[in-house]
């Protein structure tokens, strides 16, 4: 399948939940401007946050790839897992990220982190 065929995710993975923590947003979030909302909020919170810079950077290839491939064709998203990482925060990712796909049927994602 070609890429401008796929259903692409632009996905962002805060392992430790640094959003929830600092912010009391909870995740998921789907959405250009529901995670363009986190990450500015993150941001006042603590501009210093790794986690906002792959934020960011997720909001810049969602662009691209709506400019690119359409609107309808890609999504982004920010899923969290648990403050001492883990299986837990595992776990709590797989949850989150199965309840996106529901939504939204990607199949591909582009993976954007902090590390």
């Amino acid at each position: 399948m070609s890429l401008e065929r796929r259903k692409l995710l632009v996905l962002v993975v805060d392992r430790d939940d640094d959003l929830k923590r600092k912010t009391g947003i909870s995740t998921p979030l789907l959405g250009f401007e529901r995670n363009l909302q986190a990450a500015q909020t993150l941001a006042l919170s603590d501009p210093e946050e790794a986690d906002v810079n792959a934020m960011f950077g997720a909001l810049r290839v969602y662009r691209e790839l709506v400019e690119k491939f359409g609107q309808e064709n890609v999504q982004i998203a920010t899923l969290a897992g648990e403050e001492g990482e883990g299986i837990e925060a595992d776990e709590k990712i797989m949850r989150e990220l199965e309840e996106v796909l529901r939504v939204f049927k990607a199949d591909g994602v582009i993976f954007i982190s902090d590390g």
